[in-house]
C-alpha cells in the first residue's frame, strides 16, 4: 500500500529524534515538521491545473532548511548533484511507464536504493545527503507531473509512492550513518583494549 512506508518511517524518525537524541531547537523543529507532514499527507492543494500534496510541500521546505543548516560544499556542486538525482528519479519512473514488462523491478525499494547509492558516492554528511535527496525527489515529482499532464494523465504532485521512496532513501542514510558511528566506536574500543594489553 503506497504511503505506508512514509508514515511508518516518519513515526520512527519522530521517536528517535524525540527520545534518543539530545534536545535542541533544531530537533524540535524537525519533529514538528515531521508531524505536520503526517497530518498533511492526505491534503491536496490546487495550483493552476495541478494538485500538490501538502506533505510534499513541507518536504520541500524541510529540504531547504536542512541544506542551509548543513551545506559545507560548493553551491554549484550541490546543484549538480541535485540535478543528477532528479534526472535519475524521473528517468527511472518514466522508463517504468514505457517498459511495463519490467515494471516489477521498479519498486520504491529499488528506486530508493539507487538514489541512496548515488548520493553516498557524491556527498559527505548525513544532513547534506538527506537535504539533496528530498529536494531531488520534489523536483522529480514536478517534472513527472508536467510530463504526465502533457500525456493526458492527471496526477498529484507528490504521489504516495514518491513519499515512500523519499522515506526509504532518508531512513537508509540515517541507518548507514548509525552503522558508521558504531564501527568507529568499536574500533576505538578495540584500540584502547590493545593499548592496555601492550599490543601497540
Amino acid at each position: 500500500m503506497d504511503g505506508a512506508l512514509f508514515v511508518w518511517f516518519s513515526w520512527i524518525g519522530v521517536i528517535i529524534i524525540g527520545f534518543f537524541m539530545e534536545p535542541s531547537q533544531n530537533n524540535k523543529k524537525v519533529i514538528v515538521l515531521c508531524l505536520m507532514m503526517l497530518c498533511t499527507a492526505n491534503v491536496e492543494i490546487p495550483l493552476e491545473q495541478f494538485k500538490v500534496n501538502g506533505a510534499l510541500m513541507l518536504c520541500w521546505l524541510l529540504g531547504y532548511f536542512l541544506l542551509m543548516k548543513t551545506l559545507h560544499m560548493n553551491i554549484a556542486y550541490a546543484a549538480l548533484v541535485v540535478l543528477m538525482l532528479t534526472a535519475a528519479y524521473a528517468s527511472i519512473e518514466l522508463f517504468s511507464i514505457y517498459d511495463p514488462v519490467f515494471s516489477y523491478l521498479y519498486t520504491p525499494w529499488a528506486i530508493g536504493l539507487a538514489l541512496f547509492t548515488i548520493v553516498h558516492l557524491t556527498v559527505n554528511g548525513p544532513g547534506q545527503r538527506c537535504a539533496l535527496l528530498i529536494l531531488s525527489i520534489v523536483q522529480g515529482e514536478i517534472i513527472l507531473s508536467i510530463i504526465y499532464q502533457q500525456m493526458g494523465i492527471h496526477t498529484v504532485i507528490g504521489r504516495y509512492v514518491s513519499l515512500d521512496i523519499m522515506a526509504i532513501a532518508v531512513m537508509g542514510t540515517f541507518v548507514w550513518e548509525g552503522f558508521v558511528q558504531l564501527t568507529s566506536h568499536l574500533e576505538n574500543v578495540l584500540k584502547k583494549h590493545q593499548e592496555r594489553r601492550g599490543y601497540s
